[in-house]
């Protein structure tokens, strides 16, 4: 779903002339986005661990998704609406599954998807343009509570709900998205993706450090769990 914000922009409606390479890179960077959610929604769901989740992510991760969509609508463009409706999905098992888990009470977070709605209804007011700017801010917005709560809770907490493997996918399906930009010569979507990739990747070594570490029974050796 991170890759959203570089789909959007790398339709057809601008780039009417995409070589070989761009289009391997893309179509390879959409799937592995649409796949992003999916470890965390096991983790949560599955593996019944929250630790160290951000709600703001989670959240945002939905509203920034409701945006990708109508953007796309608006865009009249298939593989975005289909890429994002999946995603959308993925971002929302995701955010239920953390309030679930957590126990969270509709007051820390209904008012805030409110606000967000009316907000995506407002951007999409003046045309697809705006919606797409808010849309990116949104995205790259949305990873950054994740971080910081890592950050914060360094040494504090363990981190065992944030699935590694779904901050994984996200650098890599934005490293390809930062080729394809590289390669159709747009600033935007290297410099979108090259922000995100590296958020992530950042997610994934704070959350590696902060992963429960657990005796090996018989012996002395101590290892990080995985996922």
């Amino acid at each position: 779903m991170l890759a959203a914000a570089a789909l959007a922009v790398a339709t057809t409606t601008y780039h009417h002339e995409v070589t070989g390479p761009a289009t391997a890179c893309g179509l390879i960077a959409g799937g592995v986005g649409v796949c992003t959610s999916w470890p965390q929604v096991w983790r949560l769901w599955f593996g019944r661990q929250h630790a160290g989740l951000a709600l703001s992510t989670n959240l945002m991760g939905v509203l920034y998704g409701v945006a990708w969509l109508l953007y796309g609508v608006l865009c009249h463009s298939t593989v975005q609406v289909l890429t994002s409706a999946i995603g959308l999905v993925g971002a929302a098992a995701v955010l239920a599954g953390h309030v679930v888990r957590a126990r969270i009470g509709p007051r820390a977070w209904v008012p805030g998807f409110l606000i967000g709605l009316v907000v995506i209804a407002g951007a999409c007011a003046p045309g697809r343009g705006t919606l797409g700017v808010a849309a990116s801010v949104a995205t790259i917005a949305g990873v950054v509570p994740q971080l910081l709560a890592l950050i914060t809770d360094s040494g504090r907490r363990d981190a065992a709900g944030v699935s590694r493997a779904r901050w994984g996918l996200a650098v890599a399906c934005n490293a390809l998205w930062a080729g394809y930009g590289a390669i159709v010569g747009d600033r935007l979507i290297v410099v979108n993706s090259l922000i995100i990739a590296a958020l992530a990747g950042s997610i994934v070594v704070l959350a590696t450090r902060a992963q429960p570490r657990t005796a090996e029974a018989g012996g002395g050796a101590v290892f990080a769990t995985v996922g």
